[in-house]
């Protein structure tokens, strides 16, 4: 039996951000250029990625991702996998990972509710397994502008866990999306990558 599927569309998004964050944390020390190309096969989507990052272990970040979304009544539901590699390596720890995610969103009216977890069974770095879930509502507020919050939780062997905070505003016109948004942890103490921080950011796709 044949299995066929949908002409392929290409797509790239390029990201432009103050500050990299990852799981509500900082990683880089700078700004973050994040460069991503994909094929969406209907409701499949493969493509690539790569990032800068400020990190004991690397300067970027490389990964290759599949990732597949359905509709189930009300719920618009997603998951994938992608495999991470750190570039420019400069220590022997943990280079490559593999990682899991899963989501859920469904709205009511202008508001729309999101559930998302990324799982890692040994992640980058000194870090084990990873688990980060995180929730919150977006408002659609008109003319292209949104209003979103989330807090998060990440629990991680190899490292302490940290519940994580963010609230912002966005605006999409045409093919770009402009975010400004506020992020802070319950770990300021540890270091500057979990302390609270303004992060601005724009994202062209084509």
């Amino acid at each position: 039996m044949a299995f066929d599927l949908p002409p392929p569309r290409p797509a790239i998004e390029i990201t432009l951000a103050t500050k990299g964050m990852s799981k509500g944390i900082t990683q880089t020390k700078g700004p973050q250029a994040i460069a991503k190309g994909f094929l969406r096969f209907g409701t499949l989507q493969l493509g690539a990625q790569w990032k800068n990052v400020s990190s004991p272990n690397a300067n970027g970040e490389a990964s290759v991702f599949a990732n597949l979304s359905r509709k189930l009544g009300t719920v618009q539901l997603g998951g994938g996998i992608s495999y991470r590699m750190h570039t420019r390596v400069r220590n022997e720890a943990d280079s490559r990972a593999f990682e899991f995610t899963a989501n859920a969103s469904r709205k009511f009216g202008p508001l729309t509710a999101r559930v998302n977890a990324i799982y890692s069974p040994n992640d980058l770095g000194t870090t084990g397994r990873s688990l980060f879930v995180e929730a919150g509502p977006s408002v659609a507020l008109g003319h292209g502008w949104t209003v979103s919050g989330a807090a998060g939780r990440r629990g991680r062997a190899g490292g302490f866990d940290y519940t994580t905070f963010n609230a912002g505003i966005g605006k999409a016109i045409s093919g770009l999306q402009l975010d400004l948004r506020y992020y802070d942890t319950d770990k300021s103490s540890r270091g500057v990558p979990y302390r609270a921080r303004i992060v601005g950011s724009a994202k062209v796709s084509f």
